[in-house]
C-alpha cells in the first residue's frame, strides 16, 4: 500500500493514521479541516473511512468564491485548478451541459442552474479518459457548486481502488442494524 497520495492521504488510511481528530457526519464519513499536505484553495476535507478497508474516497472542498450571476469568477477558478490537475494526471473528460427541459437556459441563469443541480460542469480523470493515475486512484473529479447566485466553490473528489469494497463493507454494517 502506497503511503503517498493527494494532500498526503493514502488509500486504506485508518482513523488512527490521521493526526487531527475527525468529525463523523454520517456513518463512516468524516470531515476534517487539517491534512498533512494542505492546499490554499481548500478549507475542509471529507473522507469515507470503512473500518476494514480504510480511506476509500476523499473530497477536498474549496473556499467560497465570490462571482457574478454568469459564474465568471467561479469558472475561472475551476479552469485554473483544472490546468493544475491536467499537469498532474494528464488527459481528462470535461462535461458542461444543461439538463434537458431546464428553464435556467439563459446566460444570466448560469449560477441558478448550478444551485438547482440542472447544470453539470465538471472534469473527470480516469483510465477511460487516458489519465495517468497514481497512488491507488481510480478516478479524480473536479466539480463546482453554488451557495447562492453570487458565490460558489470548487471541489476535487478522489476515488481509490478500494472504494467498492468499502461501500460493500459500509452497506453490510448498516444492514446489520435491520
Amino acid at each position: 500500500m502506497s503511503r503517498k497520495g493527494p494532500f498526503g492521504l493514502w488509500m486504506g488510511m485508518t482513523m488512527n493514521d490521521f493526526e487531527s481528530p475527525l468529525e463523523e457526519i454520517t456513518p463512516c464519513k468524516f470531515i476534517t479541516p487539517v491534512v498533512p499536505k494542505p492546499h490554499s484553495a481548500f478549507e475542509r476535507y471529507v473522507c469515507t473511512i470503512a473500518p476494514q478497508s480504510g480511506l476509500s474516497w476523499l473530497k477536498a472542498v474549496g473556499k467560497s468564491i465570490q462571482t457574478n450571476i454568469y459564474g465568471v469568477e467561479l469558472k475561472t477558478s475551476f479552469d485554473v485548478m483544472e490546468q493544475k490537475l491536467i499537469a498532474t494526471y494528464g488527459q481528462q473528460k470535461k462535461l458542461d451541459f444543461l439538463m434537458p427541459g431546464s428553464i435556467w437556459n439563459e446566460p444570466r441563469d448560469w449560477m441558478q442552474s448550478i444551485i438547482n443541480k440542472e447544470r453539470v460542469y465538471m472534469s473527470e480523470w480516469s483510465k477511460e479518459t487516458g489519465a495517468s493515475l497514481t497512488d491507488s486512484l481510480v478516478s479524480v473529479a473536479l466539480v463546482l457548486g453554488a451557495f447562492d447566485t453570487s458565490s460558489g466553490y470548487i471541489a476535487i473528489e478522489y476515488t481509490f481502488e478500494n472504494a467498492n469494497r468499502a461501500e460493500d463493507e459500509i452497506a453490510a454494517m448498516e444492514d446489520d442494524a435491520l
